[in-house]
């Protein structure tokens, strides 16, 4: 029987004398972008490195989707899943681009699926040293990105949600999972403390068209309904809790169709932000009887399409000493802690269920997002996360799995069934017609 302290050392050599390899299939999972569940290419890639350590693959979860399990050799223990992300955003001003459909890692997410897929390697020959299970997954379109596609595969009923984390949960993909294991790619090495969630709405206004010049009061102005509900909105700022950390902000995607035509059409669409699901339901429900109140002033309609969201993420203590620790022995840093942060990920659905760590891992340049955001070190992208993935199971789940189970054992935020009910509250659709209120 290995130590800890031998287990650990193992898959770090492993790692690094693996270390071209593992920096190849970063480039080349770099060179491959694709959007949220349109991750095919990738998705084929992952299953093919996975299949190469022989092990089944299930497929076509959450329609792009991934999951290989195995178990340890010794005892019960926990359930650990290693997680990656597969989509990329569209950034078509990236290097890195796809021509065709302008789709960049500007986010890192094949830094994740690297990691995840060289620490299954480095762990795989030690497994029966370890009590438990591993499941290693591959998770379609974290980014929220292309609703229109998304919305014609939920006509299609082909998923629930745009997020693939919430699709995974809905579908049970994670029913068996204790806690998950995830490394974003980032400038250093830092976990934050929370993320906000959100709720995405598209706003349809319609009102009545006439001739802009000749007869404009026949008309009733669908994009001053959109001014206005905006304005409301922006007056409402002030009503929000600090502590809340609400954030409102859109696009609006259509404010008419011509100049000289009094606009009988126009479409918001927002992201209401906030730290609490409490707070971003009560956000909610102020930007809805602000776009009503716009509706009934000109006397005209407004659907309110919500189209689901993220839930907030709230991390683990315990994992992140994990983390913190096996950080200090592999680099001798300490893991940094941002605090609560703005921007929101699907990882937020999945803390709300389980344990989860969202750390970051250091060796990129440049504004995630944006066109610069490249990987800067491979080293730091691709290697030092793996390591670390794979030290982290060997703490949950070496020595009979002690800090695992302890880990394992806290009490969720939430139920499955009351987490599943709020999303559908997030996922409705609602008309408001003044004449008829």
């Amino acid at each position: 029987m290995k130590s800890v302290a031998e287990l650990k050392k193992f898959v770090i050599d492993r790692i690094e004398s693996r270390k071209e390899e593992i920096i190849s299939l970063g480039t080349e999972l770099l060179n491959n972008p694709e959007s949220g569940y349109c991750e095919v290419k990738t998705a084929a890639k992952v299953k093919a490195e996975l299949e190469r350590l022989s092990l089944t693959c299930r497929t076509g979860l959450a329609v792009t989707g991934i999951r290989a399990d195995i178990k340890c050799g010794k005892g019960d223990g926990p359930r650990i899943a290693l997680m990656g992300e597969l989509d990329a955003l569209p950034v078509p001003s990236h290097p890195f681009a796809d021509p065709a459909t302008g789709a960049a890692h500007a986010c890192g997410h094949h830094a994740q699926l690297t990691q995840m897929l060289a620490a299954a390697e480095a762990l795989l020959p030690i497994v029966d040293e370890l009590s438990g299970s591993l499941a290693f997954i591959a998770v379609p379109a974290e980014e929220f990105q292309a609703l229109d596609y998304c919305r014609k595969l939920i006509a299609e009923e082909k998923i629930r949600y745009c997020g693939g984390k919430p699709e995974f949960i809905r579908l049970g993909v994670l029913d068996d999972i204790d806690m998950v294991l995830l490394i974003h790619a980032g400038h250093d090495t830092f976990t934050p403390e929370s993320y906000n969630g959100f709720c995405m709405k598209e706003i349809v206004f319609e009102g009545r068209a006439a001739h802009g010049g000749l007869r404009p009061w026949a008309g009733i102005n669908a994009a001053s309904m959109a001014r206005q509900a905006l304005n409301m909105i922006d007056a409402q700022r002030d009503t929000f809790d600090d502590k809340d950390s609400v954030r409102i902000h859109g696009i609006i995607s259509n404010g008419g169709d011509a100049v000289n035509v009094v606009p009988a059409k126009a479409v918001l669409e927002l992201q209401i932000r906030a730290k609490t699901p409490e707070a971003v339901a009560n956000a909610c429900k102020k930007v809805d009887r602000s776009v009503k109140a716009a509706a009934m002033a000109f006397g005209g309609k407004v659907t309110i399409h919500n189209l689901g969201g993220y839930m907030p993420y709230v991390s683990n203590a315990k994992l992140n000493k994990v983390h913190g620790d096996n950080l200090m022995e592999l680099t001798g840093k300490v893991l940094g802690n941002f605090g609560h942060r703005g921007s929101s990920t699907d990882m937020g659905d999945v803390s709300m269920l389980m344990p989860a760590l969202h750390a970051y891992s250091g060796g990129f340049a440049g504004s995630p997002h944006g066109a610069d955001f490249v990987v800067e070190d491979p080293v730091l992208a691709y290697v030092e996360g793996a390591k670390l993935l794979a030290m982290d199971v060997i703490t949950l789940l070496g020595d009979d799995a002690v800090k695992g189970k302890e880990i394992a054992a806290e009490t969720p935020v939430m139920d499955k069934e009351t987490y599943l009910k709020y999303k559908e509250s997030m996922s409705s659709k609602e008309e408001f017609k003044y004449d008829q209120a």
